[in-house]
C-alpha cells in the first residue's frame, strides 16, 4: 500500500472514530429524564427496570441510570420509581419527568409552609 492510501485509510479511520464519539455524546444528552430503558418514552417499564435493578435482576444494557434518578439525590432508589409511576398515573409529581435533565435538584422540594414534609397530595 503506498503512503497516499495509508494516509487516507488513516484519516477515513479517524473520522469515523469522531463521528461515533459525537453520536455518543449526543445520545448522552438526548436522556430523558424518566426513560430509564431508553426507548424514548416514560412508561411504568422503567419504573419496572429500576426495580429489577435494585433487586439485582438482570436488565436490558439500555438503562441509564442518568434518567433513572428522578430526583437528582445520586442515589437510586424506590422513591425514584414511586415518582415515575405516579407521573404515568397523570398524578403531581416535583420532577420535570418526560424531559431532559438540565441540571440536579439542589434542595428536595416541601409543603408551601416550608416544614420540609413531602408535597404528595392524593
Amino acid at each position: 500500500m503506498t503512503f497516499r492510501k495509508r494516509l487516507m485509510t488513516a484519516a477515513l479511520s479517524g473520522a469515523i472514530v469522531l463521528m461515533m464519539t459525537g453520536m455518543m455524546v449526543s445520545a448522552a444528552a438526548g436522556v430523558l429524564l424518566g426513560d430509564v430503558n431508553a426507548d424514548g418514552e416514560v412508561t411504568v417499564m422503567d419504573a419496572t427496570c429500576i426495580q429489577r435493578k435494585l433487586a439485582d435482576l438482570r436488565v436490558d444494557d439500555s438503562y441509564t441510570e442518568e434518567a433513572a434518578d428522578v430526583d437528582g439525590n445520586g442515589i437510586i432508589e424506590m422513591t425514584d420509581v414511586t415518582f415515575i409511576q405516579r407521573w404515568t398515573a397523570d398524578m403531581e409529581v416535583p420532577y420535570a419527568i418526560g424531559v431532559q435533565p438540565t441540571a440536579a435538584p439542589t434542595e428536595r422540594p416541601t409543603d408551601s409552609e416550608g416544614w420540609g414534609r413531602d408535597i404528595f397530595r392524593p
